[in-house]
């Protein structure tokens, strides 16, 4: 039972797949000026099996999937290489929550997956949606 255990605690630790960390705005407001809804986030990556720019990253809003894109097509766009093993991506997404009003909070996360079919951890951030201009 003690063997089972350590092994279980062993594969746990190790890992293989894609890391985000560091999930922030990219400014002191997270949301586009001219669009409330449009986010401006990044995040830190490190994929030790250099797969990461041939895979797919999910925007997810109170921990549903909202758009999935080709990590391809933001690798190129930000001049990473596709077998880069650690960078960060700048995020442009639009969110979709069912209602929308004032004041509301919003948590989005990230998800990514390598090549291989890997996933990575989810970091979240809580945003307040300011609707009217107001900061």
């Amino acid at each position: 039972m003690r063997l089972f255990a350590l092994a279980l605690a062993l594969s746990a630790g190790c890992g293989g797949g894609p890391k985000l960390t560091n999930l922030r705005c990219r400014s002191d407001q997270c949301q586009h000026p001219e669009s409330p809804l449009r986010v401006l986030l990044a995040v830190d990556f490190e994929d030790a099996t250099g797969t990461l720019g041939k895979g797919a990253l999910d925007l997810r809003l109170n921990g549903e999937t909202q758009t999935s894109v080709s990590l391809r097509d933001v690798f190129s766009a930000q001049g990473l290489a596709l077998d880069a093993v650690k960078g960060t991506l700048q995020i442009d997404d639009d969110l979709a929550p069912r209602q929308v009003r004032d004041g509301q909070k919003l948590t989005v996360g990230l998800i990514a997956t390598n090549e291989r079919g890997e996933d990575s951890n989810e970091p979240t951030v809580t945003l307040t949606i300011r609707l009217g201009g107001t900061p």
